[in-house]
């Protein structure tokens, strides 16, 4: 996010800039309230977009209020966001077609219900931190500031609206306990046949924007062992709770 250092506690909410946003990114897809990808992952990116249809409004708005805290950042600014500031131009989905899996997923009563937005109403909240050296024991390895988006929604078509209908692909993207098997995501993230890399491809391929440089996943492949997208290569191991990999494309 180029024009991160600019926004101040007055200036905040016109601040909102949705291709800023999502340029540089890093998406995560069934984030829930997790973030380790911003702990793993602030060295190369500032900005951080999350998607969820599991969890509500209320409990991811007391996270992004209250979590960061506790490792060193102050919340300049929250606020939430209106479907108009994050489609300004409009969307036109892409008619991509489910394939078998994704019909049987999507077959499930309560996949379906979250699929289709069925007792769970669309949101999205963003905010913007700052490191406050005198709140943490130390500063080294943390970002100055930070933004989160977070919307609650589902991930492919976020995907398309945001990053798709702007031309542009997020930095790296996060596949971190997607709820493929017994959890509710109606499609499968890791596979490159599936909706979510095919988005990314159909977008690299059309409007020319560059595949994710990076992915954090927790998906227990070896070091040795090839990734699940092609062309990406292990970097290295993250620890927090529990242990997370990180590739590189190319």
């Amino acid at each position: 996010m180029k024009n991160i250092d600019l926004i101040t506690g007055e200036n905040f909410h016109e601040s909102f800039n949705i291709v800023d946003i999502i340029s540089d990114s890093i998406f995560y897809p069934a984030s829930g309230i997790d973030a380790r990808d911003i702990e793993s992952l602030s060295n190369i990116a500032n900005s951080f977009v999350h998607v969820d249809y599991s969890t509500s409004k209320d409990v991811v708005e007391y996270g992004m209020k209250n979590h960061f805290e506790g490792v060193g950042f102050n919340l300049i600014g929250i606020k939430n966001v209106s479907y108009q500031e994050l489609t300004p131009l409009g969307f036109h989905p892409i008619n991509f077609q489910l394939n078998s899996h994704e019909k049987q997923r999507l077959a499930i009563d309560f996949i379906h219900e979250r699929f289709s937005s069925r007792n769970f109403s669309p949101f999205a909240i963003w905010a913007v931190y700052e490191l406050n050296s005198n709140k943490t024991g130390s500063t080294s390895g943390k970002t100055k500031r930070f933004s989160l988006l977070h919307i609650g929604g589902e991930a492919c078509a976020t995907l398309e609206a945001l990053y798709i209908g702007n031309k542009i692909n997020p930095l790296g993207v996060a596949i971190i306990s997607p709820g493929e098997g017994f959890g509710d995501n109606w499609t499968i993230f890791r596979d490159p046949n599936f909706r979510l890399y095919q988005s990314l491809l159909h977008n690299h391929q059309v409007n020319n924007a560059e595949m994710p440089q990076h992915l954090l996943t927790n998906m227990g492949l070896s070091d040795t062992e090839p990734c699940f997208w092609p062309e990406y290569t292990f970097d290295s191991k993250k620890y927090s709770d529990g242990w997370l990999q990180h590739f590189k494309r190319g």
